[in-house]
C-alpha cells in the first residue's frame, strides 16, 4: 500500500491520521484555526496575486487566494476560508467566487482584506486607521468591578439571549402576518435579518449556532413575505440563504422545513421539476424528521402531482400526510406544528381543483372551514379563494360569486398575492361553465383590488 503524504511539503504523514497536511503545514497555513495566517509579502506579489488585484474583484481574489501554489497541489477548502471571514456560509463564499454574489461596499471589502491580511498597498480600495484595540476579559475571566463583587465574563455574553428574544419577536411578526398579511413586515424582516448578520460577524460557540438558527428562521420568513408579495425570485434567493444558516448549524429539522419552503415557492413560480425536487430533498431524513413537518413535504409533493396531473401519486401522499397530521403536535417548537388536519383539507382542495375534481375540493374545504381558527385570517381569505374556485368550476355560479367576494374582502385588508392570484383564475372557470354576468361580477371584484 502506497503512504499518504503531506499535500504542501510532500512529507510522510501517518498512516492512521485523515488529514492531509503535517502539523507543521497545518500551523502555517492556518488549516484548523479561527484565522487566516500571515503568508508574507511573497505569496501576495506573485503574478497571478496580482491580476487578480487588477480585476477589483474580491470573488477573484479570494479564489485565486485559495488556489495559490503555496498552499500545496490542492486548493485550501471554501469551509477553511468562510471560517477566517466569519461573516459568509461556504455556499456563499461559492457564489461570490463564481460571480453571483458581488462583495461591494467598502465595510465588506475592508473586513475580507483585513481577514486574510491583505497588503494595503495591493488594494483598489483604501483601509481605514484601526483604533487601539481595547482588550476584553475571555469567557473564563472574571471582571473585578470597583468596589464590587467578582463578576464572571462570560455573565456578560449576551448571544443566545438575544437569539430568544429574537425568536419571540418573529412569533409576534408571524401573528401580525396572520392577520394582516405581508405588507406591513416587507420592510422589517430584511431589517432584522441585516441585524442578525451583523451579530454572527462575532459570535462563536454555541452563541454562533443559536444565532444561525434564528437567522435561518427570519430569512425563512422573509423569503414568506416576498413570496406572499408576489416577488417570487427575491423568495427563492433568500429562502436559500435560510438554508446555507440552517446547514452551518447542522440543524436537520430546520433545513428540512426550508427545503419544503422553497418547493412551495417553486411551485407558484410555475417550476415543477424543481418543486418536486426540492419536496423530495426535505423528505430525505425523514427519520429525523417530526410527523407533521413530514406530513408538509408530503403535502408539497402532492401539489407538485396535481400541477402535473398525476392524480394517483397526489391521492398517495395525501392519504400519508393526514395519517401523520393527525398525530398530535410534539410541540409548539415543532415547526410543523400548525399541519393539522384541518390545514390539510384546505391543502387538498387546492389539489383536487387542479385535478378537475371540485366536488372534492368543496367538501375538503367545508371541513377545514368548519375548525377554522379565527388569527389565520389570510390564510381564511385563500381558503374561501379556493372555495369560490371549485363552485365555480363545479358550475355553481351564484354560490361561486359569493364566497368571491367574501375572499375579496380579505384580500383588500391582507394584499396577499396569493390570494389575488386565485381569485383571478375565477372568471375564466365561470365562463366556461357558461355563467358569463358572474364572470363579470368576480372580474370586477379583483378589479377592485387593484395590481
Amino acid at each position: 500500500m502506497s503512504g499518504r503524504y503531506c499535500m504542501r511539503c510532500g512529507g510522510r504523514l501517518a498512516r492512521d491520521t485523515r488529514v492531509s497536511m503535517c502539523a507543521p503545514c497545518r500551523q502555517v497555513s492556518g488549516i484548523g484555526t479561527d484565522h487566516a495566517p500571515d503568508l508574507g509579502m511573497e505569496f501576495w506579489t506573485t503574478d497571478q496575486m496580482r491580476d487578480a488585484f487588477a480585476t477589483r474583484d474580491m470573488g477573484v481574489v479570494v479564489r485565486t487566494y485559495r488556489y495559490h501554489p503555496a498552499h500545496g497541489h490542492k486548493a485550501l477548502p471554501q469551509e477553511t476560508v468562510s471560517r477566517w471571514l466569519g461573516t459568509v456560509t461556504q455556499s456563499q463564499l461559492s457564489r461570490i467566487e463564481s460571480g453571483r454574489n458581488k462583495v461591494d461596499t467598502l465595510e465588506k471589502l475592508v473586513h475580507y482584506a483585513r481577514a486574510l491580511k491583505m497588503p494595503s498597498d495591493l488594494l483598489w480600495f483604501s483601509l481605514p486607521e484601526e483604533p487601539d484595540a481595547i482588550p476584553l476579559p475571555r469567557a473564563d475571566e472574571v471582571l473585578a468591578l470597583p468596589g464590587g463583587p467578582l463578576v464572571p465574563a462570560a455573565s456578560i455574553n449576551t448571544g443566545s439571549a438575544i437569539a430568544d428574544s429574537l425568536l419571540k419577536t418573529l412569533d409576534h411578526y408571524a401573528s401580525t402576518d396572520n392577520l394582516a398579511g405581508p405588507h406591513s413586515l416587507i420592510q422589517v424582516a430584511p431589517q432584522q435579518l441585516r441585524f442578525i448578520e451583523e451579530l454572527l460577524r462575532k459570535a462563536r460557540g454555541k452563541d454562533r449556532v443559536q444565532l444561525l438558527r434564528v437567522g435561518a428562521r427570519y430569512a425563512e420568513f422573509a423569503g414568506w413575505i416576498y413570496q406572499d408579495t408576489g416577488t417570487l425570485a427575491t423568495a427563492m434567493q433568500v429562502s436559500g440563504e435560510a438554508l446555507d444558516f440552517a446547514q452551518e448549524a447542522e440543524d436537520d429539522e430546520l433545513a428540512s422545513y426550508i427545503l419544503m419552503r422553497r418547493s412551495n415557492i417553486a411551485t407558484d413560480a410555475g417550476r415543477h421539476d424543481l418543486a418536486l425536487k426540492l419536496a423530495n430533498a426535505a423528505l430525505s431524513q425523514s427519520n429525523r424528521l417530526s410527523a407533521r413537518l413530514r406530513a408538509l413535504a408530503l403535502r408539497q409533493q402532492a401539489h407538485v402531482y396535481a400541477q402535473k396531473g398525476d392524480a394517483a401519486a397526489c391521492a398517495r401522499v395525501l392519504e400519508a400526510a393526514f395519517r401523520l397530521a393527525e398525530r398530535p403536535g410534539d410541540s409548539e417548537m415543532d415547526l410543523g406544528h400548525y399541519c393539522t388536519p384541518e390545514y390539510l383539507e384546505m391543502e387538498a382542495a387546492q389539489c383536487w381543483v387542479e385535478l378537475g375534481r371540485p366536488h372534492e375540493a368543496i367538501d375538503s374545504l367545508r371541513q377545514g372551514l368548519a375548525g377554522w381558527q379565527a388569527e389565520f385570517r389570510r390564510d381564511l381569505g385563500l381558503c374561501l379563494a379556493r372555495l369560490a374556485m371549485a363552485h365555480a368550476v363545479e358550475a355553481q355560479a351564484d354560490h361561486a360569486v359569493q364566497v368571491a367576494r367574501s375572499s375579496t374582502g380579505i384580500a383588500m385588508e391582507t394584499r396577499s398575492h396569493r390570494i389575488v392570484t386565485q381569485l383571478r383564475r375565477i372568471p375564466a372557470a365561470l365562463e366556461s361553465a357558461g355563467a358569463d354576468e358572474e364572470a363579470y361580477q368576480v372580474r370586477r371584484l379583483v378589479k377592485s383590488l387593484g395590481s
